[in-house]
């Protein structure tokens, strides 16, 4: 081969080789740019959490009415009320956290059905404030506050801040507790309460019902009120008279435990509390029926009719749910 051919096909290598130097470089600058493309458009998922650090510590004062108990009202209390406009009006202060709490709390359900209507213009002023609190921080904030005692509970509440996220957003979530204002239920009332001979949460229910209960109607406070004659007292009785129509108990305000002159709250407390308690005993027995049948079975195989044992599994299973003084707030942050 001549030296001319030679360098001709050194000539023609050098050529590829360079050429395919500058694809490569080509492609792998295509793939950085993808990839920075990508990061930048990349939820960061640390935002959720700074939020909820802002919600949970930032303080604000919630100014709202509650008037709307008199225009929804259906118990007759406020039949004939004639209070001035400026009554109904109140404000709150407090972190924000605590401020959802609250109105999760005024947003109490019964079986779907609200236990009153005095909290709704409240929730609405708590929703309007958590926004105004977060402009800036992120636009994109849904914060929701829910109030459970119990797994799966027929009484429950909850209030949103924000909308939404869309279905398909990028969303990073961040929970935290906040106390409720009601009292707790300590394991120690739960222990050995389920009667695994008749397989009943009668037992289980009654400190429940009754940390709900005392919660709602605080014996001190509710005493005073019932003693008054202005709003006060009209507010507590139609909290009663709620409360009463959704457990199917009826209370006489002019000689029952309602009564001015005979005022007795833990007596009309534990007249709720009772009906309130079958409501738990049927909603744990819905909820934890199938893990205690394979319970029961699963002991059997070992330790038949061992009724403490079974007893011992379903305190285990069902103690760790019960949280009548926390409520769960869940936010969640996005981009558009």
């Amino acid at each position: 081969m001549s030296t001319d051919a030679c360098r001709s096909d050194r000539a023609v290598s050098t050529v590829v080789d360079v050429s395919l130097c500058l694809l490569c470089i080509t492609a792998s600058i295509g793939i950085i740019a993808v990839f920075l493309a990508e990061d930048v458009d990349r939820h960061d998922p640390q935002i959720a959490d700074e939020t909820a650090q802002t919600i949970a510590t930032s303080t604000t004062t919630v100014e709202y009415s509650i008037q709307s108990v008199e225009r929804h009202d259906d118990t007759g209390v406020f039949d004939g009320a004639e209070y001035e406009a400026d009554r109904y009006e109140r404000a709150r202060h407090g972190p924000l956290a605590q401020l959802l709490a609250a109105a999760a709390i005024a947003n109490l359900h019964l079986d779907g059905e609200p236990l009153s209507h005095a909290g709704g213009e409240f929730r609405e002023a708590v929703d309007a404030n958590v926004g105004s609190e977060l402009i800036g921080a992120n636009d994109d904030v849904h914060v929701l506050a829910t109030w459970e005692p119990y797994e799966d509970a027929s009484t429950r509440g909850e209030t949103v801040a924000g909308d939404r996220p869309p279905g398909d957003a990028d969303v990073s979530i961040a929970t935290f507790t906040v106390a409720s204002d009601l009292p707790p239920v300590r394991e120690d009332e739960l222990e050995g309460t389920y009667d695994a001979e008749n397989r009943s949460f009668d037992e289980t229910a009654e400190p429940i019902a009754d940390a709900i209960v005392s919660g709602l109607f605080p014996n001190e406070s509710t005493t005073i009120a019932l003693q008054g004659n202005d709003l006060d007292r009209d507010l507590a009785l139609y909290e009663y008279h709620r409360a009463g129509d959704a457990l199917d108990v009826e209370y006489d305000p002019e000689n029952g435990n309602l009564s001015r002159t005979d005022v007795n709250v833990s007596a009309a407390n534990e007249r709720l509390a009772e009906n309130l308690t079958e409501t738990i005993a049927n909603d744990l027995e819905q909820t934890y029926g199938d893990e205690i049948d394979g319970i029961e079975a699963e002991l059997d195989a070992t330790y038949p009719e061992d009724e403490e044992a079974v007893t011992g599994e379903v305190d285990d299973l069902v103690a760790p749910s019960v949280a009548t003084d926390e409520v769960t707030i869940t936010v969640r942050v996005w981009d558009e």
